[in-house]
């Protein structure tokens, strides 16, 4: 256990992120800005993991990519700060939003790919015209999960905002 109940929960989380295949870095520094209520700095990420800003920044890259950290500047400042999203469900809507463009452009190319495959005559083409075709499949299958999450989690966010104004 660590001095505080703050450094507990970005111990479990940095744990829980670890077993998910994530980095050390990467999952304190999850830990560390879900907890944390304001924005942090680049600079105050690097000094609290102890890593590098080079290797923050490595980390932050794939984080903000991923739609799980925001990154924002503040007014008259040249410092990069990042935020995370405490509410889950919008923080997760909002990495499911990503998906979804990606699935949009997956679904735009990949038919291309299969018609061109009709067409191809070399060794193996065959096979991997079916091995795209269920890929594209899959794809189609997955699409409609993601459209039963974010639905749910849609109705779960209206609920709670329901209940934010009857208070």
């Amino acid at each position: 256990m660590k001095e505080s109940p703050k450094d507990d929960f970005i111990e479990l989380i940095t744990e829980v992120n670890r077993g998910k295949g994530l980095d050390e870095l990467t999952s304190e520094i999850i830990g560390i800005l879900f907890i944390e209520p304001k924005e942090v700095s680049l600079d105050e990420l690097a000094k609290r993991t102890g890593y590098s800003l080079s290797a923050v920044s490595t980390s932050m890259k794939l984080l903000v990519s991923s739609g799980l950290i925001k990154r924002k500047r503040k007014p008259r400042s040249k410092k990069v700060y990042f935020f995370m999203e405490k509410d889950m469900f919008v923080s997760w809507k909002q990495m499911i939003d990503k998906i979804k463009a990606n699935i949009a452009y997956l679904k735009s190319k990949v038919p291309g790919i299969i018609e061109s495959y009709r067409h191809a005559t070399h060794e193996g083409s065959r096979d991997e015209r079916r091995i795209v075709e269920r890929y594209y499949h899959q794809l189609l299958a997955f699409e409609r999960v993601i459209g039963t999450c974010v639905s749910m989690c849609d109705d779960v966010l209206s609920c709670d905002e329901g209940k934010n104004r009857r208070k």
